[in-house]
């Protein structure tokens, strides 16, 4: 008995010491696990503080990067603002006397050779605004503002403009507008027809024979989170770019072949402002078959309501507080078109056939604005304002509104420098008069809106002739529902007008007096674009610019049987008004 509890107790002893010795190994364990824990903690901290700094030394190196590197991006936009401005000086210069020396007599080689000078000057001017772009764009200096815009009117404009060198290369140019297409989508106008616009230049540059076709569609649904979609294409049949090539053409100063047929600024811009208005820009092209730009852009569709209550929206036409309105204006039929312009918004205005005489009214009388030509006899309307402003305080302080059918920047910048508070290009929209009009100071938008003549849908006029057709569409634009009766006014001044100008134009060719061959083709143009004769205002247009050439002749030629084309077609329009 006594031997079992000694064996016992000698078990439970070396049980007691399994377990001590147990407890100190898992004692010893802990402790070890635990100084590891705190040792991988302590490390894991210091990484993370390491971490932690190397973040700051990182953002804070990308910040001094991004400084330096948008103070590189601001002073090279300014060097090349200031070196386009030294460069445009002399070929300013350049320019001005190249067209000078076109207006003498040289030799045919000798034309060709000033042309050659003026057209380069021209190009350079064409490239450092290219350049102006870019450095804009990447500076982050180039700001978006979002308006109503009509594409109808934005690319038939632009159609317009550029008829007349696509006719000179013998291209067809076309518009194709989606029946789809709403009266008014939300973008930036300027932005998108600065992308059109280039594209439209590169694909007359491109092609030699064929055309060009521009189409606009618009879809509502769309990729860009419920903004619809305004989808622009510029198809040419020009000379195409290599599959190989597609992929660079969009890079800066990038130039494919030929220097002639060169792709370079233009489309690096049209890339970049289609990314910046969150849209994009693609081409499909095949060497000798010609190319496909598409620039889609995410576009808001405005209904009716937004017109008028939108915060970007245009303001609807309106009355005016009466004005006391003095236009000089030499040709008869842009006196009645701008006076019934301006019947149309509640004004009558006195007239002046030319600067001197617009002068001593402006002594005699007191007007709230002077709406002045810029091409007149006796005093120019550069000439008329410089007197202007050297008069009395009086007749100093006039406001006065140049108006002029040339729509160049530098034209417009020159004749606000010499004095003028406002410009207008001929054909000047009832709308685009209307908000000239309105920042004469002192008189206010009343709140009574007048019918917006944009807003209406017109149906096409029955075509007398195929070849020939009135741009009732546009007098309508211009005259609203008045535009019937202003075309039975305007239309016998024209023909009576024009065909004496005519026969003047013709005896100045047969004496080869290029000066008055150009002043008397540009009165005639403004005429025939106020009334919507597109096509004689472009043969005219061709005229004026061609007037020391040989080609002078023919052309007149021309003008003399498309006016006796219309002059039936607008008297059998008249009849139908009696």
């Amino acid at each position: 008995m006594e031997d079992d509890i000694k064996a016992e107790l000698a078990l439970a002893k070396k049980r007691a010491e399994r377990y001590k010795k147990a407890c100190q190994t898992a004692e010893q364990l802990l402790e070890t696990k635990s100084r590891e824990l705190f040792e991988a903690n302590q490390k894991l901290h210091t990484a993370h503080k390491t971490l932690k700094n190397d973040i700051d030394q990182a953002t804070y190196e990308l910040s001094i990067s991004n400084q330096r590197l948008q103070k590189t991006l601001d002073e090279k936009s300014n060097f090349i603002g200031q070196m386009s401005h030294e460069v445009r000086t002399p070929l300013n210069a350049i320019i001005g006397l190249s067209e000078v020396l076109l207006k003498t007599k040289f030799d045919k080689t000798q034309q060709d050779y000033i042309k050659t000078i003026n057209s380069g000057a021209g190009a350079l001017i064409v490239l450092l605004d290219d350049m102006l772009d870019i450095t804009k764009i990447e500076a982050g200096r180039v700001e978006l503002k979002p308006e109503p815009v009509n594409i109808r009117s934005v690319l038939k404009n632009m159609v317009t403009m550029f008829k007349q060198t696509a006719f000179n290369k013998g291209l067809s140019l076309d518009v194709k507008i989606s029946s789809s297409m709403p009266a008014r989508i939300s973008l930036d106008k300027g932005r998108y027809k600065q992308i059109v616009n280039n594209l439209i230049t590169n694909s007359v540059k491109n092609t030699n024979e064929g055309g060009l076709v521009i189409q606009a569609t618009y879809s509502p649904d769309t990729i860009y989170q419920g903004v619809g979609t305004l989808t622009t294409r510029i198809i040419d049949s020009g000379v195409g770019i290599p599959t190989d090539k597609l992929n660079s053409i969009f890079n800066a100063y990038e130039q494919l072949g030929q220097a002639t047929h060169g792709i370079g600024l233009g489309l690096a811009i049209c890339q970049q402002l289609s990314e910046l208005m969150m849209g994009k820009i693609t081409c499909k092209s095949k060497v000798g078959r010609g190319s496909i730009f598409e620039v889609s852009l995410p576009a808001d569709l405005l209904e009716e309501s937004d017109k008028l209550t939108a915060p970007c929206a245009e303001k609807p036409l309106a009355v005016l507080n009466p004005l006391k309105i003095l236009v000089a204006e030499d040709n008869p039929t842009n006196q009645k078109v701008i006076t019934a312009q301006l019947s149309q918004l509640g004004q009558r205005a006195d007239i002046a056939n030319n600067g001197q005489e617009a002068y001593e009214k402006l002594e005699q009388n007191q007007y709230d604005v002077l709406i002045c030509d810029i091409l007149m006899p006796v005093l120019n309307g550069e000439q008329t304002i410089r007197k202007i402003r050297a008069s009395k305080t009086e007749i100093a302080s006039s406001y006065c509104i140049a108006l002029t059918a040339s729509n160049f920047q530098d034209q417009r910048t020159k004749l606000l420098d010499a004095g003028f508070d406002a410009f207008l290009s001929k054909p000047a929209s009832l709308d685009q008069l209307a908000t000239a009009l309105s920042k004469v100071p002192h008189n206010l938008w009343l709140e009574s809106p007048i019918i917006n003549p944009f807003e209406k849908k017109t149906n096409a006029l029955a075509q007398i002739d195929k070849a020939l057709t009135f741009d009732f569409e546009y007098l309508k634009t211009q005259f609203g529902d008045a535009y019937r009766a202003i075309f039975a006014e305007i239309a016998p001044s024209f023909l009576e007008h024009a065909y004496q100008e005519l026969q003047r134009l013709e005896h100045y060719v047969a004496e080869s007096n290029s000066d008055k061959i150009r002043k008397t083709s540009h009165s005639m143009k403004g005429s025939a674009s106020s009334i919507g004769l597109n096509d004689l205002a472009n043969l005219l247009l061709q005229l004026e610019n061609n007037a020391s050439d040989s080609d002078a002749k023919p052309i007149v030629k021309k003008v003399r049987t498309l006016m006796d084309k219309l002059k039936p077609v607008i008297e059998h329009e008249l009849e139908k008004q009696v």
